[in-house]
């Protein structure tokens, strides 16, 4: 038996092993586009930034790694230029030369390409992407070179990255983004705390507005953004975002589905009973909402590629499908999410609702805990989790690792109470934020606590005449409030709470949602139209500024 992989990154590298693993008699050739295999795409900025010195350390294994200890041949720099299904031959070019390679079973993995608007300028030496080695090489020799400065398009995860390997490298830094906010595959929220911290730290941030041209005489000098904005800049870093390889599976015949990808089984066979697909150009089905997607991520890249060699060499496999789960960090901040966005949620048309948690990664007792917000998104009705994300400065990984596996497994918010996760001061609290995420989320299941999100307090101030009434002391109430809020503490609320007019409705906060809670459920009976706002005043700021 001939397995051949189209691409030998992720998925492609993924493939090749696993089908020597499970067939050890089989020839196996991997037939590379560029000058690199199993590359870590992941760590490009990084390198970029100079926390990954070496380039080497990008380079996970050689081709004389994957002669030596598992006999795959690997031919770097040959570029498959068109298959044919019939004769079960591909035709590769390298070297100047144009040659025909037979297959038994052939795996398509040759990923994405960066996408590359045809705007002026582009064709200048300073305009890159951040998409292999030699791109991160060249954007390293400019900054050695004494470029000072970079207009970064693109506000997305590697958009993000690279503009904070660019801070740290010391160059006057724009990062432009076409959409209003950043992130753009979380809630909207979640981009505010980013764009915070990525402005204190030195970064001038254009939201809503794109990349027209780029200007210079035989080097990068200037950009035009739409609305007419001229940036002065001698590098500009493309990281728009990536399409898919579809070329080859197109001339094969290949069926695409709707999603705009290579449509796969779950064994990774796609239309043609002798060809594989995996990683970019594959589409899947979404856990959640059961819909086809492409989501061009790493860790379902491995795990695609990983199944697709194993049952091309004869091995029995399944890809059961994706959730999105993601995770970045910019500055000391971490953002990640799992499952579905409240956005994509609603325009799935799925019934609803969203709490936001506030909690510290560990004990307040326990020295340097920091402040993180969990939104949780619940099915109603069942309690079914779809999806969570959140926002922190430590141990936002930890919760939403915990997360996807309660959206993996169908859990709903009620199961989530009863998470037995370790506790120990300096890790969490005895309720820790994934767990108490849930309680909350629990509690408007049940209906002992009716709740508005920040979003929503927005719009009865707005309409309707409603009393916004802030539990917390007024010393904190000092410290910033939402406007026209009436302070009444919690502990002066059983003595003072005829003050409130019960005719009209009432919105309680306080700083993260339990004190105000404590205040509705005390209102709730003495027979108060009352509502928790979700998220305390923490939840409003971050949504709201």
């Amino acid at each position: 038996m001939k397995i051949v992989i189209v691409g030998g990154v992720a998925a492609g590298a993924s493939a090749a092993t696993k089908a020597r693993r499970v067939n050890e008699e089989a020839e196996i050739v991997i037939l590379e586009k560029g000058p690199y295999v199993s590359f870590a795409n992941c760590g490009l900025p990084y390198y970029v930034g100079g926390e990954i010195q070496k380039r080497e350390s990008l380079i996970l294994v050689s081709p004389e790694l994957f002669k030596k200890r598992f006999n795959i041949d690997v031919r770097i720099n040959h570029e498959v230029t068109d298959i044919d299904p019939q004769g079960k031959t591909v035709t590769v070019k390298a070297a100047g030369e144009t040659v025909k390679e037979t297959y038994d079973k052939l795996i398509l993995a040759p990923g994405s390409e960066p996408i590359i608007p045809p705007l002026p300028g582009v064709d200048l030496p300073q305009v890159h992407a951040v998409f292999t080695v030699p791109d991160v090489e060249k954007i390293t020799e400019n900054i050695q070179e004494g470029l000072k400065s970079a207009v970064i398009v693109g506000g997305g995860f590697i958009g993000l990255e690279t503009a904070e390997a660019l801070l740290k490298r010391g160059l006057v830094t724009t990062l432009v983004e076409k959409m209003p906010q950043l992130i753009p595959n979380f809630d909207p929220e979640f981009s505010l705390p980013l764009e915070s911290h990525l402005k204190d730290m030195g970064l001038r941030i254009c939201l809503g507005n794109s990349l027209q041209a780029i200007l210079g005489d035989g080097k990068v000098e200037e950009v035009i953004l739409e609305d007419g904005t001229r940036i002065k800049t001698e590098m500009v870093i493309l990281a728009i975002g990536a399409k898919p390889r579809l070329d080859l599976a197109r001339k094969a015949g290949l069926a695409v589905g709707t999603a705009g990808g290579v449509v796969a089984d779950a064994t990774m066979l796609t239309s043609d009973p002798d060809i594989y697909a995996a990683g970019d150009i594959v589409e899947s089905v979404h856990l959640v909402s059961g819909k086809k997607v492409r989501i061009p991520l790493a860790g379902s890249a491995n795990k695609q590629g990983r199944i697709a060699g194993a049952n091309a060499a004869g091995g029995k496999l399944l890809f059961k499908g994706v959730m999105g789960s993601a995770i970045i960090k910019v500055g000391e901040l971490t953002a990640a999410r799992t499952g579905l966005s409240e956005k994509e949620a609603r325009e799935l048309g799925m019934n609803c609702y969203v709490s936001y948690t506030p909690s510290h990664d560990h004990a307040t007792y326990y020295p340097e805990a920091r402040r993180m917000i969990i939104k949780i998104v619940v099915e109603e009705h069942t309690g079914r989790v779809l999806g969570a994300q959140g926002v922190g400065w430590k141990g936002v990984d930890k919760r939403i690792d915990a997360l996807a596996v309660a959206v993996y497994a169908n859990l709903s918010v009620l199961d989530l109470e009863h998470l037995d996760l370790p506790y120990a001061p300096p890790f969490a609290s005895a309720k820790d934020p994934a767990i108490m995420a849930g309680m909350v989320a629990a509690n408007i299941l049940r209906g002992d606590v009716r709740h508005v999100t920040p979003a929503q307090l927005k719009e009865m101030l707005e309409k309707e005449e409603v009393t916004v009434v802030d539990v917390r002391t007024p010393a904190e109430n000092e410290k910033g409030s939402v406007k026209g809020a009436l302070n009444l503490p919690l502990d002066e609320l059983r003595q003072r709470y005829r003050e409130l007019d019960s005719r009209k409705k009432i919105v309680l906060y306080c700083g993260v949602g339990y004190r105000s809670y404590v205040a509705y459920r005390f209102l709730k009976q003495k027979g108060y139209d009352v509502y928790n706002l979700s998220g305390g005043y923490s939840g409003y700021m971050m949504s709201m500024q």
